[in-house]
C-alpha cells in the first residue's frame, strides 16, 4: 500500500526504496512508512531517521 500511495501521488520511487518496502515484514514500520507516504514529497522521506 505504501508504494501505491506514492504512485497515486505521482512521487517517483527509487529501486532502493522499493526494495526496502517490499522486503519489510514489520507491520509497525510499514504503517509508519505509509503515513510518511501520505504527507511526504519524496520517496526517500520514508526511510528518514531510521
Amino acid at each position: 500500500m505504501t508504494l501505491r500511495i506514492l504512485e497515486w501521488r505521482g512521487i517517483p520511487v527509487s529501486d532502493e526504496v522499493r526494495e526496502r518496502v517490499e522486503s519489510c515484514t514489520d507491520l509497525h514500520q510499514l504503517e509508519t512508512w505509509a503515513q510518511r507516504a501520505v504527507h511526504g514529497t519524496e520517496a526517500t522521506e520514508l526511510l528518514a531517521e531510521e
